[in-house]
């Protein structure tokens, strides 16, 4: 009361303390219905393991983790093979619903707290059919409607108002109007865009995977079409840089920095890191190793990477510096593949 009453009583705000927690996904075995979300506190280097478990006696997330989003304080882990979204409170991981009627439910992203989107695949591997972009209401957790994009729909990108989607099994991207819920354009890029970023400048890079062709002799897997690496303006989307990479492999997992000015991907049993100003790809690897899944604090720039040895048998990730020098390490589930910072 006395506090209240003093005129001359300086008002501080407090200052929220920083976060530490990172979530490790887990795909799990197929069809065990084992996926798995880990729960890491880098302040305490504490390792829940299974924190989905833990914090729900003992239940089972699902078949197949495939990626995890935030919004607010609420956690949606996509879980592929089991066709649908959890929802769990953060940091504790407790369900608070489930996103059902999914179909091959790929990738997530929010627009705000009550405006969701997830990518699914349709059909069966031998025949995939154009796919479709999901518009949630994460107020009551529902499927609202459905707009049919490429196929094999990949990790969406929300900016200015569009969201982006790249559809991995053609040579396009749908461009989704948020106000209207329609698609408003397809544009054409190279063959097999998997993952889009955007830089400081508000360029859209689209890291494309190309194609590939399976035979019954060795090697097995032949490179039909190069991957390449483009960047273009959402003012002008025509207009193109394009970077191609040697026909000997598929680019992947491309990434950028929390200054959004360094670009990464993985290549060629590697991982590279390009500059969003450079005009050409570097020929000398960032970190000089294959990862299942690579990520970047946007805390401190602190590299995450998981290692996968089988889909039998439990995985790890790895810390780095941002210089690429690494920290530690810790055992997770089978088949980790992402991270989510929070």
């Amino acid at each position: 009361m006395l506090t209240a009453c003093d005129p001359e009583q300086e008002v501080v705000t407090p200052v929220p303390m920083a976060t530490t927690g990172v979530f490790v996904l887990s795909e799990g075995q197929f069809g065990a219905g084992d996926g798995a979300v880990s729960a890491f506190d880098k302040a305490t280097k504490a390792l829940t393991v299974d924190a989905f478990g833990s914090a729900n006696g003992a239940a089972k997330l699902g078949d197949v983790v495939q990626d995890m989003g935030v919004q607010g304080s609420r956690g949606y882990v996509v879980v592929n093979g089991s066709n649908k979204i959890e929802v769990v409170n953060l940091p504790d991981f407790k369900t608070v619903g489930t996103i059902a009627g999914l179909d091959q439910p790929r990738f997530f992203t929010s627009t705000s707290a009550t405006r969701g989107y997830v990518t699914e695949w349709r059909g069966p591997y031998t025949g995939y059919l154009p796919g479709v972009l999901s518009i949630l209401d994460l107020g009551t957790n529902t499927v609202t409607s459905r707009v049919t994009v490429g196929r094999n729909p990949e990790q969406p990108l929300a900016l200015g108002g569009k969201v982006y989607v790249p559809n991995s099994l053609d040579n396009t991207i749908s461009v989704i109007d948020e106000g209207t819920g329609r698609l408003s354009a397809t544009l054409t890029v190279a063959d097999g865009p998997s993952s889009l970023v955007a830089d400081k400048g508000g360029n859209i890079w689209v890291l494309c995977t190309g194609f590939v062709s399976y035979i019954a002799t060795a090697p097995y897997i032949v490179q039909t079409s190069a991957g390449t690496l483009l960047r273009f303006s959402p003012n002008a989307p025509a207009t193109q840089l394009k970077l191609t990479f040697p026909a000997t492999g598929s680019p992947g997992k491309l990434r950028i920095n929390p200054a959004k000015d360094q670009l990464y991907y993985s290549f060629g049993g590697a991982e590279y890191q390009l500059s969003t100003a450079a005009t050409a790809l570097p020929t000398t690897p960032f970190i000089r190793r294959s990862f299942s899944g690579f990520a970047i604090d946007p805390r401190d720039n602190t590299v995450f990477a998981t290692v996968s040895p089988s889909y039998n048998s439990n995985g790890r990730f790895i810390r780095y510096q941002p210089t690429g020098v690494p920290i530690d390490s810790f055992n997770v589930k089978v088949g980790p593949n992402g991270f989510v910072f929070y």
